[in-house]
C-alpha cells in the first residue's frame, strides 16, 4: 500500500473541543488547498471599499449565485452590511501588488483603490481592471457563522478575460496554474 492511500491521522478526536493544537493544525490543512484570489467591492455611499479574499465559491448556476466570507468585524464588513452590491473580482497572476495591497491590515477605509486601477460594473460597484473574471452581484444574504460572515449575491453580470491565468493562494504564497 502506497502512503497516499493510508488512512489519514485525525487530529484531534472529533468529540474533543477546539483548542490551540487544532487551529494551528486546521491553519496548516486548510493552507494545502490552492484558492484563488479575488479581490471583493462594494460602495459606501459613493465611496468604494476593497479588501483581498480567499474565501470565495459559486454557490448556485440557477439562478447564479456567488458567497465571499468576511471577517465579521472588520470596516469591510461594516461597508457590506449596508452594500445593495458588490464585485468579486478574480484576479490574474500578474496581480500579486494588489491583492497584496488590498490584504495588508489597517488599510485606509477611503481612497484604498485611488492607486488601483479600476473600471464600472453595470452595477456602478468598481472592478479591478485586467481581472482574470469578475461577477457583479446583488446582495441577497449574510450569514454569521464563527468570527466571519458569508455575503451571498445573485450574479446580475459577469465577465472573463480570455486567456488570463488567475492568481492563486497555496501555503501563504502567491502563483497561478499551469497550461493543461
Amino acid at each position: 500500500m502506497a502512503d497516499s492511500d493510508a488512512p489519514l491521522s485525525f487530529f484531534p478526536a472529533p468529540e474533543a473541543p477546539a483548542d490551540e493544537d487544532l487551529i494551528r493544525t486546521y491553519r496548516q490543512v486548510a493552507g494545502q488547498m490552492v484558492r484563488p484570489v479575488a479581490v471583493v467591492a462594494c460602495l459606501r455611499g459613493r465611496q468604494p471599499h476593497a479588501v483581498t479574499v480567499d474565501s470565495f465559491l459559486d454557490v448556485s448556476y440557477d439562478p447564479p449565485t456567488m458567497a465571499v466570507s468576511i471577517y465579521s468585524g472588520s470596516r469591510m464588513m461594516e461597508s457590506l452590511e449596508i452594500a445593495e452590491a458588490m464585485t468579486i473580482s478574480v484576479l490574474a497572476a500578474e496581480q500579486k501588488n494588489i491583492a497584496q495591497w488590498l490584504g495588508e491590515p489597517g488599510q485606509p477605509l477611503y481612497g484604498v483603490l485611488d492607486t488601483v486601477p479600476t473600471h464600472a460594473a453595470p452595477s456602478g460597484v468598481p472592478y479591478i481592471a485586467g481581472a482574470a473574471a469578475v461577477f457583479d452581484c446583488r446582495i441577497t444574504n449574510r450569514l454569521e457563522i464563527a468570527t466571519h460572515t458569508l455575503v451571498v449575491g445573485e450574479v446580475r453580470s459577469c465577465a472573463e478575460t480570455v486567456g488570463v491565468r488567475p492568481l492563486a493562494r497555496w501555503q501563504d504564497d502567491y502563483g497561478t496554474v499551469t497550461g493543461r
